[in-house]
């Protein structure tokens, strides 16, 4: 008898400690669960906070530049403190994070990206809501964003600095830095994990299309190019092309819209052939990236540079306890939003 509670209890002894408690225990290496618990967990709580605040209470609007100013800022450095946090807590390597240095023409190339990325996100924008509108369906909510009509030049540099350059930097250095860095070095994961989190991460439901094409474009521009300040360049492309082709294609303001017959059809077929000719730019700039990507595996391999090894985390090891409370948040804040 004595003998049998002893067995009983030494396999409940080994199920603890070799399958409970590691599932459960702080992560040893920065895996892609705790970087979704605490990344989408910070996001639910200022989302949480940021609706349920009255209007009536704050002597600005929430819709309003220093509204959206605000929530975004806010967004945005716990964002950056978490990658501060993490990177230093698991002294991951700057070459890790940041990549290696491809050259100057893999940064003008990523930047050139840009141009395609925003006839892509631009074009498929004003055709979904024109599905929208055809389907007769309501066109989808945002839960930050702006209404202003701002021209000085503070309001400006303002919405430059919120809307372009912070994200730009930020949001860059988080998915294509730090997430990137923790997966395996697989074209199929290191490319649609990063974009996929950080479209999620931008809770829009109206440019949820647009967030993702970008974010794909901007991973793989990462990927290619082996530098976190190439897919940084790209986002910095797209601005240029919004700016410098507003007057060829620019994003149809849902508000401004109703029906089909509002809607106008220079603005239906501009956004078609912008789409063709999105990919095709999109298709040869690719093949020109590929190259880099290329030269580097053949340095790695008569070199063997440390650089070139990724970060030797378990494949395992991210689907703990954190990753399932990272899905949930993430669940939540589209579900609240």
């Amino acid at each position: 008898m004595e003998e049998q509670q002893r067995s009983v209890l030494s396999v409940i002894k080994f199920i603890w400690c070799h399958r409970i408690y590691p599932f459960l225990r702080l992560p040893k290496y920065p895996d892609l669960g705790l970087l979704l618990m605490t990344a989408f967990g910070s996001s639910l709580l200022i989302q949480t906070l940021w609706q349920s605040i009255p209007d009536d209470r704050l002597f600005f609007s929430k819709t309003s530049l220093i509204g959206y100013s605000v929530v975004t800022l806010v967004r945005l450095m716990m964002l950056l403190l978490i990658f501060v946090l993490v990177s230093e807590h698991f002294k991951i390597q700057e070459h890790h994070l940041w990549g290696r240095n491809p050259g100057l023409g893999a940064f003008f190339m990523s930047f050139l990206v840009g141009f395609p990325a925003m006839l892509l996100g631009t074009s498929l924008h004003n055709l979904f809501i024109f599905l929208e509108l055809q389907l007769e369906n309501p066109i989808p909510s945002r839960l930050y964003y702006f209404v202003t009509t701002e021209s000085s030049v503070m309001g400006l540099a303002l919405i430059f600095i919120i809307s372009v350059l912070l994200p730009l930097i930020v949001e860059e250095l988080f998915f294509r830095g730090l997430v990137f860095s923790v997966l395996p070095d697989k074209w199929w994961v290191r490319i649609p994990v990063p974009a996929l989190l950080s479209a999620f991460f931008a809770t829009n439901h109206l440019d949820l299309i647009v967030y993702l094409i970008v974010g794909i474009c901007a991973s793989a521009v990462r990927y290619y190019s082996g530098n976190v300040l190439c897919s940084c360049a790209m986002r910095l492309g797209i601005f240029c092309a919004t700016k410098l082709l507003s007057n060829v294609i620019s994003s149809q303001d849902p508000a401004s819209v109703q029906n089909t017959i509002d809607y106008s059809r220079t603005v239906l077929y501009a956004s078609y052939i912008s789409l063709v000719i999105g990919i095709v730019m999109m298709l040869v700039l690719f093949r020109q990236l590929r190259y880099y990507r290329y030269l580097q595996r053949n340095e790695d391999e008569h070199c063997n540079t440390e650089e070139a090894k990724p970060l030797a985390i378990p494949l395992w090891h991210h689907f703990r306890i954190g990753f399932f409370f990272g899905i949930a948040f993430l669940v939540l804040c589209w579900i609240r939003a």
